[in-house]
């Protein structure tokens, strides 16, 4: 019963840094963006095509300029090429702080965040997220490594 529950908290330690990592940065990017924010308007590089197990899936790939410097930003994935069209054709904004111009955010997401999130909330959906996850993975690691088992 040791090697499982080795496993399980090795596995969660890993998903919870990981997914706490990507949150506090989500948060300190929009909070550096709220403190001094500066709107670029993008302009489309084109459509990226994506197959992966049979399944096609497309991204909208943009560029802007800020402080001298030009910049690459993606959509996410979408499922039809004219779905990526669609956003490649309308103008898109990205908001920025003018400190930090490389960490760019669609305006239309910085818009929608949640200006009250803060740490109590990305380390609880971290152990949330992460504890779903080192289930998934203990679980698979003992099926593939039987010496995990014993």
């Amino acid at each position: 019963m040791k090697k499982p529950l080795i496993t399980f908290m090795v596995v969660f330690a890993i998903a919870f840094g990981l997914v706490a990592w990507f949150n506090i940065e989500k948060i300190n990017t929009n909070a550096a963006i709220a403190k001094s924010p500066a709107y670029v308007l993008a302009t489309p590089e084109g459509i990226t095509k994506r197959t992966k197990k049979g399944k096609v899936t497309y991204q909208a790939n943009f560029s802007y300029a800020a402080a001298g410097a030009s910049y690459k930003m993606d959509s996410h994935w979408f499922d039809t090429q004219e779905q990526a069209q669609a956003m490649a054709d309308s103008p898109v904004q990205i908001a920025y702080a003018t400190d930090k111009p490389a960490d760019g955010v669609f305006k239309t997401d910085f818009d929608q965040r949640d200006p009250g999130e803060g740490m109590a909330s990305a380390l609880t959906s971290a152990g949330i997220i992460g504890f779903f996850l080192a289930l998934l993975g203990t679980a698979v690691l003992l099926y593939r490594i039987p010496s995990l088992r014993r």
